[in-house]
């Protein structure tokens, strides 16, 4: 590559950077955030975040999850599958945009369980 083949990927990344942190800045306070549980593939459940709750999903197969909204955050309290790694995702806080913008999904592959957390005025 030439020097100025370096300038224009150089000034294209410069340019995105600019743009990610102007959008992050402007981004309102997710205050409305919504959570919303899939079983299957469909919607079963899709509440505020700030509606504190426990869901207790019981599919009638022996397949059961109970998903946890409080202060904290959400989370999977319990689950009837065998490795537990929805279970060990830990807490999602629907107010932390950074946390959002990257970790907002806590999925249970083997009961076809899952929970998106979306900030305010994003669609899940």
């Amino acid at each position: 590559m030439k020097k100025q083949d370096w300038f224009i990927v150089g000034g294209a990344l410069l340019l995105a950077l600019i743009v990610f942190f102007a959008a992050r800045l402007i981004t309102p306070n997710p205050s409305g955030a919504t959570v919303t549980v899939y079983v299957q593939g469909e919607v079963y459940a899709k509440v505020g975040a700030d509606d504190y709750q426990t869901i207790t999903i019981d599919q009638g197969d022996g397949k059961v999850n109970v998903v946890v909204i409080d202060e904290s955050g959400v989370r999977m309290e319990s689950s009837s599958c065998k490795n537990q790694i929805c279970v060990h995702h830990g807490v999602i806080d629907p107010h932390d945009t950074d946390e959002l913008l990257l970790d907002n999904w806590i999925i249970c592959l083997p009961n076809g369980v899952a929970i998106e957390v979306t900030g305010a005025g994003e669609e899940p």
